[in-house]
């Protein structure tokens, strides 16, 4: 065999050597075994006991109290909400005056934000690496109230930013966030506006009363669901339906013993439920619906929606299991229901 010919077959060789190597796909490997689905918080029962995580599956696998699979230890007393940011999951416990830091593909235990400095947290938000964390203090002192601000890439307080009674959901919005002041065991009116760049507060809004989920649609509108005073206080008032365009709000009123929950935006729809009925507004609606949807009926715990379904909580007896239903938004019909931890209060998407 001539030198020529050699070579040209060797090239040849070579060439689809290339060709095989370059057209294979090497599938990713699995960042976890809670890489696709959600989470489903658990408070646990009140004072004693614990909280925990249900996982459900995108094949509709339920995995029950996944953190103290993997950790072998509780999360402590109250999970009372989560929050996905960059790879970890922020757990905030309540009861336990906590943080807890875990993988949120894998649920391995990262750390904990805890100290003087966390009391009576209630919700977490992010910014770079900055956390900051809703606490009530000591929840029979109205004038305590702060925001922890948190480094978390030591998981150490840094800061603590004042904020009037009863501080829960929040929402970053730019450089600012808004924290609803829904009043803790007391009840208040105002959203606090947190400055990012300098943690200065600003002007508070005032919405309606006893403010309960704030969240954003597409065109960067605020909406706020407040519930108004319950009968129980001797001063009820109607609950509202908040729009905060440039602190500038827009009041949709509801009628005077109406107290609505649980707002949740999905597409261009807000959704919240009322006295035991789902109810849907166009973002773009200029007044309340008087319908609701049809076949969603339910007294629930907690409720959120997601592509196109609608995620509801039942909490039971608030001593055992709960359940948690999930609705085609598209047909209203249902389409699973699932067992939770005891008194199942919010879901987490991936």
């Amino acid at each position: 065999m001539n030198k020529l010919k050699l070579l040209s077959i060797l090239f040849l060789t070579l060439l689809f050597t290339y060709s095989c190597n370059n057209d294979d796909t090497t599938a990713p490997l699995p960042l976890g075994d809670y890489e696709n689905g959600y989470f489903i918080t658990n408070e646990g029962p009140f004072q004693n006991g614990s909280g925990t995580l249900t996982f459900v599956d995108d094949d509709g696998t339920v995995t029950q109290n996944i953190y103290k699979t993997v950790n072998n230890e509780d999360l402590g007393n109250i999970v009372q909400s989560m929050t996905l940011y960059g790879d970890r999951a922020y757990i905030v416990v309540n009861n336990s005056h906590k943080v807890v830091v875990a993988n949120r593909y894998t649920m391995e235990k990262q750390g904990t934000i805890e100290g003087d400095d966390i009391q009576n947290p209630r919700s977490f938000v992010a910014v770079g690496n900055v956390g900051y964390i809703s606490n009530w203090g000591d929840a029979s002192n109205a004038t305590d109230d702060y925001i922890a601000v948190v480094d978390l890439l030591s998981n150490t307080v840094t800061d603590k930013i004042p904020v009037g009674e009863g501080p829960e959901d929040m929402l970053v919005d730019g450089d600012v966030i808004y924290v609803n002041l829904q009043g803790g065991f007391g009840q208040n009116n105002k959203v606090e506006v947190i400055n990012i760049d300098d943690n200065t507060t600003g002007t508070p809004i005032t919405v309606g009363d006893v403010p309960n989920t704030i969240t954003k649609d597409a065109s960067g509108v605020i909406w706020v669901l407040c519930g108004g005073k319950p009968s129980f206080t001797g001063s009820e008032t109607n609950g509202s339906l908040v729009k905060i365009v440039n602190n500038t709000i827009t009041s949709f009123d509801f009628g005077d013993t109406d107290h609505p929950a649980n707002l949740s935006i999905d597409g261009n729809q807000l959704y919240y439920n009322l006295n035991g009925k789902v109810y849907a507004m166009s973002t773009t609606a200029s007044e309340l619906p008087t319908a609701e949807i049809s076949g969603l009926d339910g007294f629930y715990y907690s409720m959120t929606t997601n592509n196109g379904k609608l995620y509801a909580t039942d909490a039971g007896n608030f001593a055992s299991e709960g359940t948690l239903k999930v609705y085609n938004l598209a047909t209203n019909a249902l389409e699973t229901t699932i067992t939770t931890g005891i008194i199942p209060g919010s879901v987490v998407f991936q």
